[in-house]
């Protein structure tokens, strides 16, 4: 089983180079597979959105704890390890220029050797997409469509894509990112419609939020939707948040989850990182395939 870890938003230590670099190398020593952070470019003061995470359906992150920039702080986390994977869990895929968010990750890709996983995600903040300009209801068939511009200018030696969203003719993005392919995507949401895009398009699948009881049914929209599309769907790599109880995670191993997601302790600590590790590898993961 792979390990997971996603930094602390509770502390204004996140945006500080120590947390950020002591994060990181403690998890690498610790034997952690990948780091994985989410994506909010603003957050408004007041919104009428419902956080679907949440039952009160109000995001725990405000606008007053520190949101970096994911690629911008993963590409500063690559500079100061060498094995550990870098992934985004969530980047809102259709708030970004798709052209040069295809070079951004190539280049982080490059420099890292090939240890880039890009979750992607369609975004629940009506009033963050208003923001920046970006129409919230066609937030989905934007989603796909980058997704297929960005691949078409990673695979193509002159690349020409004509879409609902985006169209160029005959251009080339270099560089490359390490892996033919190009950086792997991870489609984030709990949703029917999440699971038949991971289904579709996705090198793998980050169902946020549910358990092992839910998601079962979510992969089986998954994995259904992958054969109608001929692929094959146990290539598709399953992530979920780890829980805290045994049994559950077995459950998830069961259904075919590989990577275990879990929090650092609120505390803004490199300590703390080391502890929840630690306890984690103890109580859950040692018993784990």
């Amino acid at each position: 089983m792979k390990l997971g870890l996603m930094p602390t938003y509770r502390a204004d230590a996140v945006a500080t180079r120590e947390y950020a670099a002591g994060l990181a190398q403690v998890a690498e020593a610790m034997g952690v597979e990948s780091i994985w952070v989410p994506e909010h470019v603003v957050v408004p003061a007041e919104y009428a959105s419902a956080y679907p995470y949440a039952p009160g359906g109000r995001m725990p992150l405000t606008g007053d704890d520190p949101i970096p920039d994911p690629l911008d702080w993963l590409a500063f986390v690559a500079a100061t390890t060498e094995r550990l994977r870098l992934g985004t869990a969530i980047l809102i895929l259709p708030e970004h220029q798709p052209v040069i968010l295809a070079k951004r990750l190539a280049t982080i890709d490059a420099l890292s050797g090939g240890r880039l996983l890009l979750g992607v995600g369609v975004g629940w903040l009506r009033e963050e997409s208003e923001a920046l300009g970006v129409s919230f209801d066609e937030r989905g068939a934007r989603t796909e469509e980058y997704i297929e511009v960005m691949r078409t200018l990673w695979s193509s030696e002159v690349a020409s894509f004509e879409g609902r969203f985006v169209r160029f003719h005959a251009v080339k993005s270099r560089p490359r990112p390490c892996r033919a392919g190009g950086v792997p995507i991870v489609i984030g949401g709990h949703s029917p419609v999440a699971a038949r895009r991971a289904g579709r398009v996705g090198d793998g699948f980050y169902p946020l939020g549910v358990n092992a009881e839910q998601l079962a049914p979510l992969l089986e929209v998954m994995r259904k939707e992958a054969a109608v599309a001929g692929r094959e769907p146990d290539a598709i790599e399953i992530m979920t948040h780890g829980p805290r109880d045994l049994d559950e995670a077995k459950r998830l191993v069961d259904l075919g989850v590989s990577r275990l997601l879990i929090s650092a302790r609120p505390d803004g600590t490199v300590e703390g990182v080391r502890q929840a590790i630690g306890r984690y590898q103890e109580r859950v993961l040692d018993y784990l395939p």
